[in-house]
């Protein structure tokens, strides 16, 4: 079997393992793929390898060796599956893979929020503590996450986890799924209460054309001033001009984004002007860990298609 790896640099630092891919057959990879280069390199593959890499219509008519796509990745937007089940070529993905770095890096927003870590950082080394009349600092206002609201939107395998950790801080959770809650501990209250109850709004949910702008300025109206916003979700569930206006205007207290709209944000967001605005660069499914197990998962979905058997299967 030929494998082919069309974008690599997506996933790895150089700290990956692909023996996996080794181990079932002839095994190629490149750091990044357009589509004249995707069309030459999978000349003759059996199985292609694609993160963001785009597989279309006019790649699939121009591989007609391909039998599977395995996309590394939990989203497949990237691929033509119309196209692809017309082939009969088969598409799998991998979900579940970053169920514990997500919630990890929800965290770190929000305590980056809560305690000012990335300001009193950047305060210190310009001097501010160095010449300091007291002790310490009191420049920000922080706040205890023990006994605040965290409302979680998209309830999840990661919002689940979200939830936990929350437990461990001692606050209280409202969740919110539009697929609704079953065999939970959590009752699935309705949006608008979300909104009005939390402290935090913390999104898991995936990007609908029924999710987009979810969190616009009406929904922003409904929540405290004193509330903060996290999204490690998908940049299109929050309206950004909108949400950058609150934190401008001190209608929102804070927010910890993740994703945007447009990635890498090659013209500029609106956010990076916000006030009290952490943002990190669509990071927080990327340990290690999480990464090697996009690895190995994707992987077995090629080994059990090469086997005839059917996992994570999409098309």
């Amino acid at each position: 079997m030929k494998i082919v790896f069309l974008d690599e640099s997506t996933i790895t630092r150089g700290d990956m393992d692909f023996s996996c891919f080794e181990a079932l057959g002839t095994y190629v990879g490149y750091p990044l793929s357009d589509e004249a280069e995707i069309i030459e390199r999978a000349a003759g593959a059996d199985a292609v390898i694609a993160n963001k890499a785009l597989i279309n219509r006019r790649v699939l008519d121009s591989l007609p060796n391909l039998r599977m796509v395995g996309v590394i990745a939990t989203g497949y937007n990237n691929i033509d599956l119309d196209s692809a089940r017309e082939k009969g070529v088969r598409v799998c993905n991998v979900a579940g893979y970053a169920a514990n770095s997500v919630p990890q890096h929800t965290f770190a927003l929000i305590l980056n929020l809560a305690s000012r870590v990335y300001r009193y950082d950047a305060d210190v080394r310009a001097g501010d503590w160095q010449q300091a009349p007291i002790f310490t600092l009191l420049s920000y206002p922080t706040f205890e996450l023990a006994g605040k609201t965290l409302g979680i939107v998209g309830f999840g395998t990661i919002g689940k986890n979200v939830a936990r950790i929350a437990e461990a801080f001692l606050m209280n959770v409202l969740a919110y799924d539009a697929f609704g809650i079953k065999d939970d501990m959590y009752p699935n209250i309705d949006m608008d209460t979300l909104l009005a109850e939390s402290d935090i709004v913390t999104l898991h949910c995936p990007l609908t054309e029924d999710t987009r702008n979810l969190i616009d300025e009406d929904a922003i109206a409904k929540m405290k001033r004193t509330a903060m916003i996290i999204n490690t979700a998908r940049g299109g569930i929050i309206d950004e001009p909108a949400l950058a206006g609150a934190l401008n205007n001190g209608r929102l207290a804070g927010a910890g984004i993740d994703v945007v709209e447009e990635e890498p944000p090659k013209n500029g967001n609106v956010l990076f002007t916000a006030q009290n605005c952490v943002l990190t660069p669509h990071a927080a499914w990327s340990t290690v860990e999480a990464r090697q197990k996009l690895v190995d998962e994707t992987a077995e979905n090629i080994k059990a298609f090469s086997e005839g058997g059917e996992r994570n299967v999409i098309v």
